[in-house]
């Protein structure tokens, strides 16, 4: 019944109310004002600078992407040249791309031996590493292979 009473009350009283609280007062000061736009300021650059700090981990992230797709091709091609017999190259040892209309640079550090005193596995490992925002950013991924390859044919052992 309590609900049914607030509804039935003229729209006039409750007007009426608000105008008795705000009697006396024709606007708002310039105090409020500019508290009101510290308020927003402040808001409006935390928005900012998550939304820019966002941006760099974006680009962080699609960098590092990029160089594990690297990563794994070059292995890939190791591998490849690896299982087919062949004396391979371990390849330059540098690459550039343009990453987010930046230019990058990746360096590579590749090192390849057999495991211990058996002739027939063998260890990759691969560092990739590249300069980001004035500090350095490395990877690195560690293969195994087995199987006959030219190393293990002619009794060459790796480094």
């Amino acid at each position: 019944m309590l609900h049914l009473r607030m509804m039935m009350l003229p729209i006039g009283s409750s007007v009426s109310r608000l105008r008795r609280c705000f009697r006396g007062r024709s606007g708002i000061t310039f105090v409020e004002v500019m508290v009101t736009i510290v308020v927003l300021s402040v808001g409006l650059v935390g928005v900012y600078r998550s939304f820019f700090s966002a941006l760099n981990y974006l680009e962080h992230l699609s960098t590092r992407l990029y160089a594990l797709n690297l990563m794994d091709g070059r292995i890939a091609t190791i591998e490849r040249d690896f299982r087919s017999l062949k004396d391979f190259d371990i390849g330059v040892l540098t690459e550039e791309a343009v990453i987010n209309n930046r230019p990058v640079t990746f360096q590579y550090a590749v090192d390849f031996k057999s495991v211990g005193t058996l002739l027939s596995v063998f260890e990759l490992d691969v560092v990739l590493s590249w300069e980001e925002r004035g500090h350095i950013v490395s990877i690195s991924r560690t293969a195994y292979f087995s199987g006959v390859s030219s190393l293990a044919a002619t009794g060459v052992k790796g480094s």
